[in-house]
């Protein structure tokens, strides 16, 4: 069903299921998709009407949510009907654009098409309509292929346009720290068994509320453009570090390394 998902919108429907889980939802509604396009695409957050407008969309949809037991994450949650049209409208979507993939562009798009959905009247008070973000996505893309970043304050990783403000935000952010190479291995983790919850302090392994998972965290992702890093293949499996976060190896020499050492 996702093969033709970029990563990045294949991590939206993970981080979907993730807050379905902690609403103690049933199903994966659109506002938990978009609750997981917040937390996986910031350049979508640049569309929003202030920096504060993804905060107030999550109090929001907690507001509205009945508290239900938060589900474990061994429990398989199905897209809602809702939910499944948006998939099907981002397909749709990617189409119109000639792209050969589905990506986070195209599942905002496909938010908004659902027009009745919670997901895409929260985005419209927040001034996030359908035919301008079209627009907007649209103007994106040219920018890209033309490499003229005139038309919109991009920075290019990875080949794909990232908004230059979060970049520097998060690079300002993150400059404070030192950062060294390293090869990315799976983090053992434990597993609280009532609520799913997942921690790193492995030294409460003996503590039999907990279930030692070996090997169960096997990716990281750059701070700043969310590349995977795992090690599973080469391309991905050495990053940098500052002991709790990753960047990956074109972050970290496109704009930590200058910061650090000028010259080189």
């Amino acid at each position: 069903m996702f093969e033709r998902f970029t990563e990045k919108a294949r991590r939206v429907i993970f981080f979907a299921r993730y807050e379905a889980g902690q609403l103690g939802s049933s199903y994966i509604e659109t506002e938990h998709l978009l609750l997981g396009l917040l937390r996986e695409d910031k350049v979508f957050h640049s569309l929003l009407r202030s920096p504060s407008s993804a905060e107030l969309i999550r109090r929001q949809i907690d507001q509205r949510t009945i508290g239900g037991k938060t589900l474990p994450a061994s429990v398989d949650l199905p897209l809602s009907n809702e939910g499944k049209r948006v998939l099907a409208y981002a397909a749709e979507e990617a189409e119109h654009f000639s792209d050969t993939h589905i990506g986070t562009e195209h599942l905002l798009l496909g938010l908004l098409r659902e027009k009745s959905c919670f997901a895409a009247q929260l985005l419209n008070s927040e001034g996030v309509f359908l035919d301008g973000a079209r627009e907007s996505i649209s103007q994106r893309k040219l920018s890209s292929s033309k490499g003229d970043e005139g038309l919109r304050d991009t920075v290019e990783i990875h080949d794909e346009g990232w908004d230059l403000g979060y970049v520097q935000a998060q690079v300002a952010s993150l400059g404070r720290f030192a950062w060294r190479e390293r090869e990315w291995k799976p983090l053992d983790i434990l597993v609280e068994t009532d609520s799913g919850h997942i921690f790193f302090d492995v030294t409460l392994r003996d503590d039999p509320t907990f279930k030692l998972v070996s090997g169960g965290w096997p990716r990281e992702s750059c701070a700043i453009c969310h590349w995977e890093i795992n090690a599973a293949s080469s391309e991905h499996s050495t990053g940098y570090t500052n002991g709790r976060e990753w960047l990956c190896a074109e972050c970290y020499e496109k704009f930590l390394k200058p910061l650090t050492n000028p010259k080189a």
